[in-house]
């Protein structure tokens, strides 16, 4: 009795010391995958981001964001503003009781005249507390035409800049480099042979606003040829100092980042 009363002693032990590692490892896990997929980001939001809208004559009424998680309709709000950091929203930010990760704003129709337009948002999550902050671009028509005259007209404007980061040439470019019209965005990347880097996936461009509370705003530039990236849009709503943070996504490799600020003014 004493022999096997001593083996299950054993077998208790050896249990207990292998299901206590097991469970920190489950709850290490747990934690890890809560992390990963926690704070309320969007997931879609309508007008689309640098999206053209009353080509048809129709204006959007509402802003709508949805996010990943719900967003507490007393802390999180969406402001709209135009060039000129004016709100042209209605101030009745809401949260839909049929679907509480999606929320809202009202538009002053009113006030859309053509031109970019900039949608700033804040949301707490009620479901692990974090607080996550960005805003986007959309156009209301006629501002595309605007800025396609204003393009024909304003020269010898262009933004440009080189620097080398881990034995990558970047140049970059902003052209027509004027606030409150679309923009055009280059990123050309070579190694120190003058060859184009192979193991590029994406570059983005993150825009701030600091003075006029505007950020951040994200691009994605498209590859238009080996080493080249380029992209437009009305990211430069207004104008100011902004700072703008490239990120060039590598395969196997480090990201490529750099970090350059600059001011901009409105057409002449």
């Amino acid at each position: 009795m004493t022999k096997f009363r001593y083996l299950d002693n054993k077998r208790l032990i050896l249990s207990v010391s292998i299901l206590i590692p097991l469970a920190i490892m489950m709850l290490l896990i747990s934690n890890l995958n809560q992390n990963v997929y926690s704070h309320a980001n969007p997931t879609s939001f309508t007008p689309p981001s640098n999206s053209v809208v009353g080509e048809n004559g129709i204006l959007p009424e509402n802003v709508v964001i949805v996010f990943s998680e719900r967003p507490e309709p007393k802390a999180s709000y969406i402001h709209v503003t135009n060039s000129d950091n004016e709100r042209v929203d209605k101030n009745d930010y809401r949260v839909n009781s049929n679907n509480l990760r999606e929320s809202s704003i009202s538009i002053d129709t009113p006030k859309l005249k053509p031109g970019i337009y900039t949608v700033s948002w804040l949301a707490l999550s009620r479901d692990d507390g974090h607080i996550t902050k960005g805003s986007y671009v959309f156009t209301v028509s006629n501002a595309s035409n605007r800025s396609e005259t204003g393009v024909k007209e304003m020269t010898n404007n262009d933004f440009v800049n080189s620097t080398v980061v881990n034995n990558v040439n970047i140049t970059y470019r902003i052209s027509p480099f004027y606030s409150g019209i679309n923009n055009n965005f280059t990123v050309s990347l070579s190694d120190l042979d003058g060859k184009a880097p192979t193991n590029v996936k994406t570059v983005f461009l993150v825009f701030s606003n600091k003075q006029a509370g505007l950020g951040p705003i994200s691009a994605e530039l498209t590859k238009t040829g080996e080493g080249q990236y380029s992209g437009s849009g009305g990211y430069l709503s207004q104008p100011g100092e902004w700072d703008v943070k490239m990120i060039v996504q590598r395969n196997d490799a480090y990201d490529l980042n750099h970090s350059f600020t600059f001011d901009i003014k409105n057409p002449p």
